[in-house]
């Protein structure tokens, strides 16, 4: 089913409230900044982000906003959650892309299936 209406199988969760907060312009950019302090080179580790967001999260915004950005996140998920539930009730595309990616998905299931034996 997911791959004919191209909707993931997992139900979408609500993000936490510090992701919800760091994705603001002014705060983004002061967690990149920390970031690049804290792990100058290399790829992304998202623990360490994680860690940065969560800290500056803790640290800079006051109890009583925490309660606004609860309901920001509790909303973003309930959002997520409609959309995905929405995209599962839609009919399948029948464009010839979406056709093609599902011969692709077919190949690669029925690949990984046959290498198991």
């Amino acid at each position: 089913m997911a791959c004919l209406t191209g909707t993931k199988l997992v139900k979408p969760c609500a993000p936490l409230p510090y992701n919800v907060w760091a994705k603001q312009p002014a705060i983004k950019a002061l967690v990149d900044k920390e970031y690049q302090l804290a792990h100058p080179t290399g790829r992304v580790d998202c623990n360490v982000l994680r860690d940065i967001c969560s800290k500056l999260y803790n640290k800079m915004v006051p109890d009583v906003e925490k309660i606004y950005w609860r309901k920001q996140a509790i909303e973003e998920g309930k959002a997520a959650v409609t959309e995905w539930e929405q995209n599962l009730l839609r009919p399948p595309a029948r464009d010839p892309e979406s056709r093609q990616l599902l011969v692709i998905d077919v190949l690669s299931f029925k690949n990984t299936l046959l290498s198991s034996f």
